[in-house]
């Protein structure tokens, strides 16, 4: 039995008409911009909304996926140079201000970013933590760009094709968010626990 209710007839013309769009090129293209923009400055993630075009193009689904991974890595080698470029300036604007224990604070983020850099680039790429913050913080603190990018690529990777996989086979985003966020948990503790 179909549950009918007011407005589902022009619901069902919308999200046909966004699945169509969803088919283009044109709409393709301003999917990876999205992303890659996701990796530096937009708060929402770009996983549903890849999920969601890759419903509406299951053939095409390794080559959406590999489009995203390729525009999140680039994203997120824009967000490592804005922060290499603003890494004195950050640190002379918190001189400057001179807000009691900011300084201290700002040296033991760089020094655990050194010490535990590859890790934090991982979780960051992999897990719902906003990739944005972990890659700038990765050129702000001086971390190597050519690991940074191959942590990435990895991270990101692993993520997307996850997301895409659950999409294609198993049409469960809810799966998706359990493991990441258990895998996730089990990293930060992992890192907890070897930095104690």
């Amino acid at each position: 039995m179909q549950i009918k209710y007011p407005g589902k007839t022009r619901l069902d013309a919308t999200i046909s008409s966004m699945m169509r769009r969803a088919q283009t090129a044109a709409a393709q293209r301003l999917l990876y911009l999205f992303v890659a923009l996701e990796s530096i400055i937009i708060p929402i993630p770009a996983d549903p909304l890849m999920a969601a075009f890759i419903v509406a193009n299951r053939a095409k689904w390794l080559r959406i996926t590999g489009y995203c991974v390729l525009a999140s890595v680039i994203g997120g080698g824009v967000g490592w140079l804005l922060g290499w470029g603003m890494g004195e300036t950050a640190k002379l604007l918190l001189e400057t201000i001179s807000i009691r224990g900011t300084t201290d604070k700002f040296t033991a983020v760089a020094t655990g970013f050194q010490d535990y850099g590859l890790l934090l680039i991982f979780i960051g790429a992999f897990t719902p933590l906003p990739y944005k913050v972990i890659s700038i913080s990765a050129g702000l603190f001086g971390f190597g760009l050519v690991p940074f990018m191959l942590i990435s690529i990895i991270g990101r990777g692993l993520r997307f094709y996850l997301v895409a996989m659950i999409v294609v086979y198993f049409k469960d985003l809810r799966l998706l968010t359990a493991l990441t966020t258990i895998f996730g948990a089990l990293i930060v503790v992992g890192f907890l626990y070897v930095s104690h």
